[in-house]
């Protein structure tokens, strides 16, 4: 009985972190599956560790440099107050912030200036 009840709490516990472990966002599941149908964790993740927070260079080989970013979401001149920041070209970090701060491949991602702003980027992909 106590080989059962534990069998069934390793289970419990290691569940949430194997179903995690294969969260991947729909838009990128086509890059990072290999012909063999497997999810190829290396396209972002290199040869590190699982664990290890992908290196930026990982996310410019698909998405381009920060800079090449930021000008995709570069705030039209006369906006004023209506458009909200270029969050890829920040007053406070410029296009130095990490990709990571914001964006999450395996749970959602978050706005990195909310902790201490409130903006909703609308078209930002969760």
């Amino acid at each position: 009985m106590l080989k059962k009840i534990t069998a069934v709490l390793l289970v419990l516990v290691l569940l949430p972190v194997a179903a995690n472990a294969m969260n991947i966002k729909d838009y990128h599941k086509e890059v990072m599956t290999g012909d063999n149908g497997k999810v190829e964790c290396s396209v972002c993740h290199g040869n590190a560790k699982r664990k290890t927070i992908p290196d930026a260079a990982a996310c410019e080989s698909c998405h381009g440099t920060p800079a090449d970013v930021a000008a995709l979401t570069v705030r039209p001149a006369n906006a004023g107050h209506t458009v909200e920041p270029n969050p890829h070209d920040s007053l406070h970090y410029g296009t130095d912030l990490p990709c990571t701060y914001c964006h999450q491949e395996h749970k959602k991602s978050k706005v990195y200036c909310n902790q201490c702003h409130e903006f909703t980027y609308p078209d930002m992909k969760r």
